[in-house]
């Protein structure tokens, strides 16, 4: 036991103090810092001036005038109508429209033609830019907000009563439970963030596992390509060693993941971060502990059954290059693990989602994921775990006999009927 704990912090103090996971960890505090503070740098290096865009209304001067007055009436308007002058032609018009955006007074153009859709003159705008979907989009709901308000008027319908007509519904989506009876769902401030909350989440497991993951082949791989690992047996099982250098490597993960929330938690507390949780209509009240408790459980869970694998693959491998090429299998599995997870996002009681949430090796993503966007049966979750908890003796036990096997083996990477007939000869 002494040895296990020697090699456990010898792994966690080596790496902790190594450049590389400083500097890691420097890149981190800077990336997050950027990241949550990038809205309010775009919101002042980009320009508040709104998009100018011309109107040639021809025979349509009454939908013209209303749309402009539609902008006019909004209190930071995104687009600004300009009225243009008829120059008698089409080609005239186009002429004059092009000089115009030449001199950058606007930036497109808008004319109404002789056909209609819809019971309203057909629209069509034009620009030297492409794909302008954000603009068009706001100058189409402009269009048919100034549509309904015609018909309404052409029906003979009171202000009043056409204010009422146009008034937004107002719509709440709240959650409710199929498996407990008399439980209450996510209300929808809950629901958001609970969906901030698994997407970082998400993210923070995979690329910790991924991350890390490959820390322990690396380790592995590295010592036995400089025959450290001769000496290292003489002193340590090799057994004590795998499981030494998993778990210290996982403290390693957890003290970035301690440091990650720490630097959100400060620039969260900022003036802009404040307006970055404002503007996604969070609410710190809202936030589930239980959350964050099932994040650490499910994360150690998905660390230790991948490490378990890597240290086994890292054991065979006998140079640092060829450890890429070695974990690129188990590697595809996080990054199918992940891609379901993403999708689940919007669809966690999908069958598919539910039953990869049980399956080892893509559980601990997909149940978390399942645990914050939806609420799964009690029993759900802790079959969930027992069944990780199974796997990952399992996958302890097959590698430990191949680590045992491996550590010693150079050269060629060994085949699968050397390996096996390597491992029947340990008892582990």
């Amino acid at each position: 036991m002494n040895s296990t704990l020697t090699v456990i912090k010898f792994t966690y103090m080596t790496r902790f103090r190594s450049k590389s996971f400083r500097v890691m960890c420097l890149i981190l505090i800077v990336l997050l810092s950027v990241l949550i503070h990038l809205p309010a740098i775009m919101a002042k290096l980009s320009s508040q001036e709104a998009a100018t865009v011309g109107v040639f209304p021809g025979k349509q001067a009454e939908i013209a005038n209303k749309l402009a007055a539609y902008y006019n009436t909004q209190n930071n308007p995104d687009i600004k109508i300009v009225p243009l002058q008829d120059a008698g032609s089409a080609a005239g018009n186009e002429a004059l429209a092009k000089q115009l955006i030449a001199d950058k007074k606007i930036k497109g153009y808008l004319e109404f033609t002789d056909a209609a859709a819809a019971g309203f003159p057909k629209a069509v705008y034009k620009s030297p830019g492409a794909m302008e979907f954000s603009l068009k989009s706001k100058l189409q709901t402009g269009l048919q907000l100034v549509k309904t308000d015609v018909a309404l008027q052409g029906a003979g319908i009171a202000s009043e009563q056409k204010a009422i007509i146009q008034a937004p519904v107002s719509l709440e989506t709240v959650q409710i439970m199929l498996n407990d009876q008399g439980a209450a769902g996510k209300t929808e401030s809950q629901m958001v963030m609970s969906y901030a909350l698994v997407y970082v989440m998400l993210f923070m497991l995979y690329m910790g596992v991924i991350g890390f993951g490959n820390m322990v082949a690396m380790e592995i791989t590295a010592e036995k390509s400089s025959r450290v690992m001769e000496l290292l047996i003489t002193s340590v099982a090799p057994l004590k060693q795998m499981f030494g250098k998993i778990v210290g490597i996982c403290l390693l993960a957890l003290t970035q993941i301690a440091l990650s929330i720490a630097v959100a938690v400060v620039n969260l507390s900022l003036s802009s971060g404040s307006r970055l949780v404002s503007q996604m209509n969070l609410n710190w009240e809202d936030m589930q502990i239980s959350l964050i408790a099932y994040f650490l459980i499910f994360y150690l869970l998905g660390f230790f059954i991948y490490a378990t694998v890597f240290a086994a693959v890292g054991s065979l491998v006998s140079r640092t290059e060829d450890v890429g090429q070695a974990i690129m299998p188990v590697t595809m599995l996080i990054v199918a693990a992940f891609m379901i997870a993403i999708f689940g996002l919007n669809n966690p009681n999908a069958g598919f989602v539910v039953t990869m949430s049980f399956v080892p090796f893509f559980s601990p993503l997909i149940m978390f994921l399942r645990i914050g966007m939806s609420s799964p049966a009690i029993w759900e979750v802790w079959l969930s775990i027992a069944i990780q908890l199974v796997a990952i003796g399992a996958m302890a036990w097959i590698a430990a006999k191949i680590y045992r096997t491996g550590v010693l083996m150079y050269g060629k990477r060994p085949t699968w009927r050397e390996l096996r007939k390597a491992m029947r000869a340990y008892k582990v």
